[in-house]
């Protein structure tokens, strides 16, 4: 949710639901070359499956089975289960981001810690979140609906002061 403007800059005010930590979790994992990887393993498995079907015994019917389902069914349930436990550990409070010339200031739960602009990565935005990366995998992760009509705002702070190689909003 949107604050308001502090000193030239801007506040959002989120706190993070299980629906956007797992659209930041599966888009981080299936983007990877370990994730496009594991998905065209386990289509391998299921087209070699289906073709040799009749020539397998069912020890190996069943581990095609289980190799073809490992990177799309069952990886995809295992990481909603994770991600369900880190929202209610880490997720718990409401989180604020404070945008200025300095960098992004964090607040949660009376604990403030600042990212300087350099520190940025890469910005990345999806159809509902905007990722901010500070590592190759650590991001925070702001919903677009926390934003609301201040994105281009957002925008202009970030391609003005972030030092980083990469900005996609």
């Amino acid at each position: 949710m949107m604050k308001g403007l502090k000193d030239r800059g801007m506040v959002v005010t989120t706190k993070i639901n299980v629906n956007e930590l797992y659209e930041f979790t599966m888009k981080h994992n299936y983007r990877s070359a370990a994730g496009i990887l594991g998905v065209l393993f386990s289509l391998c498995s299921a087209v070699g499956g289906f073709i040799y079907w009749d020539k397998l015994t069912v020890t190996n019917r069943v581990l095609v089975v289980l190799f073809a389902l490992m990177f799309t069914v069952i990886e995809p349930i295992g990481c909603y289960i994770k991600v369900k436990k880190q929202i209610k550990k880490s997720f718990q409070y409401p989180i604020s981001y404070n945008f200025s010339s300095q960098g992004i200031e964090i607040n949660v739960n009376d604990e403030k810690a600042l990212c300087h602009w350099h520190e940025v990565m890469k910005v990345e935005s999806t159809s509902n979140l905007i990722n901010i990366y500070t590592s190759p995998v650590r991001a925070f992760i702001i919903p677009k609906k926390d934003v609301g009509d201040n994105m281009e705002i957002l925008k202009e702070m970030i391609e003005k002061n972030a030092e980083c190689r990469k900005v996609v909003l």
